[in-house]
């Protein structure tokens, strides 16, 4: 799996409490279900799977479920455990800290009848819902980085894997 293990940052640059992170990985007709984030300064958009953090109480189960309707506006199936990964997230660009995620990702199916749409409550950088071809994954910027190729091999039925850091 190429780019998908790399060094972790510094102990004293991480800064914040380990954080539980839910990814709904839905791939249909060999595309698969991506939100489009907005770009800074003529950079090429950036892409992640629908998902976000695990509030206090609720089961990842949940997570998944809450995060689906939120940002893209679907009632999804969840139908298993693709893989887990750490992932270290800059928080800011100014300084050298991180947040530690634990990266929960779940094989789930929207229903056949689904158009890709924002949700009611959609990311702060989400711009779109979009199909993208499993082909194209290479050739965008999905994050967190190495999650393209985690995506391929979950999608060809090689899963579920502890991925290692993203």
């Amino acid at each position: 799996m190429k780019n998908a293990v790399q060094s972790q940052p510094p102990v004293e640059s991480i800064t914040l409490p380990i954080r539980n992170s839910v990814r709904a990985l839905i791939v249909r007709n060999k595309q698969v279900l991506l939100l489009r984030k907005r770009c800074r300064n003529g950079e090429e958009p950036r892409y992640s799977m629908p998902g976000g953090g695990q509030d206090r109480g609720e089961t990842l189960h949940e997570c998944v479920l809450r995060e689906c309707r939120e940002e893209i506006a679907a009632k999804v199936d969840i139908i298993g455990l693709a893989h887990v990964a750490n992932a270290f997230k800059p928080l800011d660009a100014k300084s050298v800290s991180y947040r530690q995620q634990v990266e929960f990702v779940f094989y789930c199916r929207v229903p056949k009848n689904y158009k890709p749409r924002q949700g009611s409550k959609p990311d702060k950088n989400q711009v779109a819902v979009e199909w993208v071809s499993l082909q194209r994954l290479q050739k965008i910027d999905l994050r967190p980085q190495g999650m393209a190729d985690l995506v391929r091999r979950a999608a060809s039925g090689r899963g579920p894997i502890y991925a290692g850091t993203l």
